[in-house]
């Protein structure tokens, strides 16, 4: 398992990959990135990749209204949401994650006994996936250390991660 701690030596920091590229943390919602994000009426998602055993890598990206309208099953006038190639776009990932799952979007609900921020990017300090993972895993505060839950909300998907370390992020 590599840890952030490892990889720059003192915890907290943003580790740099290669390139010399810094990567910001995701510490709340109030981050203006995410502001922006929890404010764009049609998030959609691009990719949904563990791209190492110990990876997660999730991109959102802005929809836009686009396409011709068309009529489907009896109803006139639809349009398609689509990510435009110059729509804003983000890349988060996850690295040691204890926990993921991705639900389709119509089946995702939201519970009144949750206490979370955010919107479409919604961080959990109690929820029910939270709880799910504290009972069938041996995570725990005293190894690897304290949990919190990240929420990725689009129009297709609910991505939900449990993970130890704070999620990087960075604009596509």
């Amino acid at each position: 398992m590599r840890s952030r701690k490892a990889r720059t030596g003192e915890p907290g920091l943003d580790y740099q990959p290669e390139g010399g590229r810094r990567l910001p943390v995701l510490k709340d919602v109030s981050q203006t990135e995410i502001e922006e994000i929890n404010s764009w009426q049609f998030p959609l998602t691009v990719t949904i990749e563990q791209t190492s055993g110990t990876l997660l890598r999730v991109a959102i990206g802005a929809g836009a209204i686009g396409g011709e309208a068309a009529d489907v099953a009896g109803i006139t006038g639809l349009s398609s949401i689509e990510a435009q190639a110059d729509s804003p776009a983000y890349v988060f990932e996850f690295e040691n994650f204890v926990s993921y799952a991705v639900t389709d979007e119509m089946y995702a609900q939201n519970s009144k006994e949750e206490i979370g921020q955010g919107n479409w990017i919604s961080i959990y300090t109690r929820s029910h996936f939270l709880d799910f993972v504290r009972k069938s895993t041996w995570a725990s505060t005293d190894y690897p250390g304290e949990l919190t839950h990240y929420q990725i909300n689009t129009l297709d998907h609910t991505v939900d991660v449990v993970c130890y370390e704070p999620v990087e992020f960075s604009a596509a």
